[in-house]
């Protein structure tokens, strides 16, 4: 990611248009209970609460029910997304957030019993960094840890724009966060890895009417226009299918159980388990 003052980095922008960002870019009650589950589970096994290390500044995982004692750090790059988003209550006592690079965590080995994340992966070049990300993890992970992902997966069969825009058409695409993705994850060159100013240009090219799909879809003209927040932007995504990102995250890291929620784009964002190899 680029300096939070350059205007190329989109993420100042997307943390001042957070309010207008909805699912599945933003985890729901579903995604929560899962990791909350694993928070609960993993405290009934050990006798204590876990030390947690969040992987971005999410305020719903940042704020779910974590047990009682649990330590927390987030750790993010950008600046404009810790002030804008990390939550100030409703966090465990003494939770932090820092600024800091997933592929280097300022963080002791084996001092993590739970490191999660809310689709940070995708922010990763897809796969030489997944490679150095699962070796990171499995550093500052403990010996029993858990790392659990929500992924923006691809599917295995790619769609089409032509397909995207037949199901824009019939209604079949339930919200602006919805078609965006679709749209990320069919304009991906076949290495996975889509400047997020194609995504933009996709979007253009589907919709050349932005109040007539607003009329249409009743979809608000500030959330259309969240898409915008890719203007100039150099920054990258990565939308790899689930198996490629277990192949690319083995063998430091083993997956235990993969989760996928029943809302739109749900098969695209399971929540996964990994723990370090043995």
């Amino acid at each position: 990611m680029a300096p939070d003052d350059d205007a190329r980095d989109h993420w100042p922008r997307h943390a001042r248009a957070w309010a207008r960002i909805g699912p599945p870019l933003r985890p729901v009650a579903d995604d929560v209970a899962r990791v909350a589950a694993e928070a609960a589970a993993w405290t009934a096994a050990h006798g204590r609460a876990p030390r947690v290390l969040l992987l971005g500044v999410t305020p719903e995982l940042a704020t779910l029910p974590w047990p009682a004692g649990t330590e927390l750090v987030a750790i993010d790059r950008s600046a404009a997304m810790i002030g804008a988003l990390f939550p100030t209550t409703g966090v465990p006592a003494g939770a932090r957030a820092a600024r800091g690079e997933w592929l280097a965590l300022p963080r002791a080995d084996r001092s993590v019993d739970l490191a999660v994340g809310d689709g940070c992966l995708s922010n990763l070049g897809f796969a030489a960094d997944y490679r150095r990300f699962a070796a990171e993890l499995a550093r500052v992970l403990a010996d029993d840890g858990r790392l659990l992902l929500r992924l923006f997966a691809a599917p295995p069969a790619p769609e089409s724009l032509a397909e995207i825009g037949a199901a824009l058409a019939a209604g079949a695409i339930g919200s602006m966060h919805a078609l965006k993705w679709r749209l990320a994850m069919a304009v991906q060159p076949a290495h996975r890895n889509v400047a997020v100013v194609d995504i933009r240009r996709a979007f253009d090219e589907l919709v050349v009417d932005r109040a007539a799909l607003a009329a249409r879809t009743g979809w608000p003209d500030d959330v259309i226009a969240t898409i915008d927040n890719y203007r100039g932007s150099s920054l990258v995504y990565s939308f790899p299918t689930a198996d490629e990102v277990d192949a690319a995250l083995a063998p430091a890291l083993v997956r235990v159980h993969r989760h996928a929620p029943a809302y739109e784009l749900g098969d695209r964002c399971p929540t996964v388990v990994w723990s370090r190899a043995v």
